[in-house]
């Protein structure tokens, strides 16, 4: 349901890394990283998990990614 709003970001805000892992198959990886629902984004910067959103809520995966794109340009 949001994966089509989730690509329509990526090629509207370029200067992001946006990956998509398949839980189904990556038990161990959703274990580790701690989720419990999907879809979660996680928001890194420098490595370091610095936000996260949990549900397809569009207004504020739209909010978090602008805000990573702007403190991205003003480095």
């Amino acid at each position: 349901m949001i994966a089509p709003f989730y690509r329509e970001l990526s090629e509207k805000f370029p200067a992001l890394v946006y990956l998509t892992v398949d839980v189904d198959e990556l038990a161990e990886f959703s274990t580790s990283w701690d989720i419990k629902a999907t879809p979660t984004f996680f928001f890194l910067k420098d490595g370091q998990q610095i936000d996260r959103l949990v549900g397809a809520n569009k207004p504020e995966l739209q909010k978090k990614i602008i805000a990573l794109q702007h403190s991205a340009h003003l480095k």
